[in-house]
């Protein structure tokens, strides 16, 4: 950070702020965010942000509604703020959500060789701020969340921009230099928000992982003796089909032919009746001219004789 400057030193794409594509359209198709267009300055902003962020977690409220927090979060985008005005945002003592705010600003949008600088200071910072709400709310520290967006690639189910491998690499070297140095524990994974995460990070935890309500309520903890029975039933299942192919082998063997044998015998069979139905009409001709009476003009003949 340079402080011969006023300019803030951006990296990334400076049209989406370096957001996830779909954050990024749905913040611009976000009401709210429309109406953010009345506020024009940064003050305006940092009060809006005081009267209207509660929680940092979710990108979005509800299906793909851009939650406040990260409207306000491009809303600053759009400000271009300053050195001065970001150090101000890092510093509020009105409300943590700002602060935050400051921090993932400087997250998404900060050159990341800069990064370590602006965020050093704060690593021990107790001021806590709450992540998640709803009915299972979660808070963490201000230097918990430097520490998270320093080290990790991915923050409350959305993707952070990429830091490049040299530089993530010395971030990781200064930041374990400085908590051995201060006495600091090694931080949790970022705060989970969908139930999915939720399950996996009490997996992480030890704890035995609930079922989902939508499949079903089958017991997992049942004793396997039913699956040994149902194992035994397939084995009889299968010893049955055996049987009965061997059987089916065993008669083909008996009569000495297989089923290009029993094919050819059909065949065979199906000519001898043909052949067996034409000297049948042949026979019958023969009866009926033998039977038919002989004719009148034959009959006067040997008459006259």
């Amino acid at each position: 950070m340079s402080s011969s400057s006023n300019t803030f030193e951006t990296w990334g794409n400076p049209t989406n702020m370096n957001l996830n594509e779909l954050v990024y359209v749905n913040i611009q198709s976000s009401p709210y965010f429309k109406a953010l267009y009345e506020k024009k300055t940064y003050h305006e902003v940092v009060d809006e942000i005081y009267n209207n962020v509660d929680t940092l977690a979710e990108p979005f409220m509800k299906g793909t509604t851009a939650s406040s927090a990260f409207c306000l979060l491009y809303k600053l985008w759009t400000l271009k703020l300053t050195v001065r005005q970001l150090t101000g945002m890092l510093n509020h003592t009105d409300s943590p959500h700002i602060r935050a705010l400051g921090m993932l600003y400087i997250r998404y949008i900060c050159k990341p060789a800069n990064m370590w600088d602006w965020l050093v200071d704060y690593l021990e910072d107790e001021e806590e701020v709450q992540v998640r709400g709803g009915r299972d709310p979660m808070s963490m520290t201000i230097g918990q969340l430097c520490r998270a967006l320093l080290t990790q690639q991915k923050w409350c189910n959305t993707m952070l921009p990429r830091i490049p491998v040299p530089i993530a690499r010395d971030i990781n070297e200064k930041l374990s230099a400085y908590m051995a140095e201060h006495g600091l524990t090694a931080d949790q994974p970022a705060p989970a928000t969908t139930a999915t995460e939720q399950r996996h990070a009490a997996n992480r935890d030890g704890r035995w992982r609930e079922r989902s309500p939508r499949r079903g309520g089958r017991d997992r903890s049942r004793s396997t003796d039913r699956y040994r029975r149902r194992g035994y039933r397939s084995d009889s299942r299968d010893r049955y089909s055996r049987d009965r192919r061997n059987s089916s082998r065993d008669r083909h063997a008996r009569y000495g032919r297989d089923d290009g044998d029993d094919r050819s015998h059909r065949g065979r069979r199906d000519d001898r009746d043909r052949r067996d139905d034409y000297y049948r009409r042949d026979d019958r001709r023969d009866y009926d001219r033998r039977r038919r009476p002989a004719s009148r003009s034959r009959s006067r003949s040997q008459e006259r004789r």
